[in-house]
């Protein structure tokens, strides 16, 4: 059976890459293949990966269009596009990598016998410094889309793209990630959606974390309005992609979207506040849409 693995990196930020290909460059078990997409990114990306031309099997593209900045998703599913291997690993160009990730995958893949198509660590959130800053709930070994959907909607757990292995057969029968604007939940959506109806596999001997470094565009300022549209677009999906679920999910996702906005940051104008509280009153038909404008109205961010 082919394990062959690709870790492919869409590039544009250089503050924390060489940390990140360090990390990768450490790994014990070194049967991968790197891609580096480069988004037009005007920093010195490449000049970073040539310094690992001779530590990893690497592979530099750039492209010209910044297309990440404008599609995120779409720049996610030409960079996994690069790769030819069975199985993918979409990371960040400033998350870190513990030094046995790579050998735990491959062994987590024996001790299934490569039986479901989302493999995952659970991850810390760091910051600028490498200083841990937010730990949630560990993921259970085995957990299926709906589990994993419920337990996001309660906060109880951190997920990102960063800590999942996939496979490529899965991502290119499904169409790539799903596409919302800034790429707003696209992976949650994505992993209920590549999960099928096996359960998602945690590896929990290993660890990822994640950089909340203020320099990606989760951090980035003035787009909270589109965000929080972004949102609605999520939980329309959720509701679709679980119908028989819908009452159950309802009464989660109202405190949910709250608690998201108030991370995304920013303050909503009137007119945003009207609009998104007339997109709520769809959802929620039993309550006036004056009842949303001001629970939103009086939400502070935490940023």
């Amino acid at each position: 059976m082919d394990n062959s693995l690709a870790i492919v990196i869409p590039a544009f930020k250089a503050a924390f890459f060489k940390a990140c290909l360090e990390s990768i460059a450490n790994q014990t078990n070194k049967n991968f293949k790197v891609y580096i997409s480069d988004d037009g990114s005007p920093e010195n990306i490449y000049e970073i990966a040539e310094e690992y031309l001779d530590k990893l099997n690497l592979v530099y593209k750039r492209f010209d269009e910044n297309l990440g900045g404008k599609d995120l998703v779409a720049h996610w599913n030409r960079s996994v596009a690069l790769a030819e291997e069975q199985w993918i690993w979409l990371f960040s160009d400033d998350d870190l990598l513990t030094p046995n990730c790579v050998q735990a995958f491959f062994d987590a893949l024996n001790k299934t016998n490569s039986a479901y198509n989302l493999y995952r660590f659970n991850i810390e959130m760091i910051d600028s410094k490498d200083q841990v800053i937010c730990v949630k709930e560990r993921h259970p070994e085995l957990e299926s889309n709906y589990g994993f959907l419920i337990r996001r909607l309660q906060a109880k757990c951190l997920s990102a793209v960063i800590e999942y292995v996939f496979r490529k057969d899965v991502f290119d029968e499904l169409n790539g990630f799903v596409n919302f604007p800034l790429a707003t939940s696209s992976d949650d959506a994505t992993w209920i959606k590549f999960a099928k109806n096996l359960p998602i596999f945690t590896i929990s001997s290993e660890l990822i974390y994640w950089r909340a470094s203020g320099k990606n565009i989760s951090s980035r300022k003035g787009l909270h309005v589109k965000k929080a549209f972004a949102l609605i677009a999520y939980i329309d999906w959720v509701l679709d992609f679980f119908p028989e679920r819908r009452e159950f999910i309802l009464q989660l996702v109202e405190s949910w979207y709250y608690e998201s906005l108030k991370y995304i940051g920013g303050k909503l104008n009137a007119f945003s506040i009207y609009k998104l509280s007339k997109e709520l009153k769809r959802l929620f038909p039993n309550k006036q849409t004056s009842y949303f404008f001001k629970q939103l109205y009086f939400i502070k961010p935490f940023n």
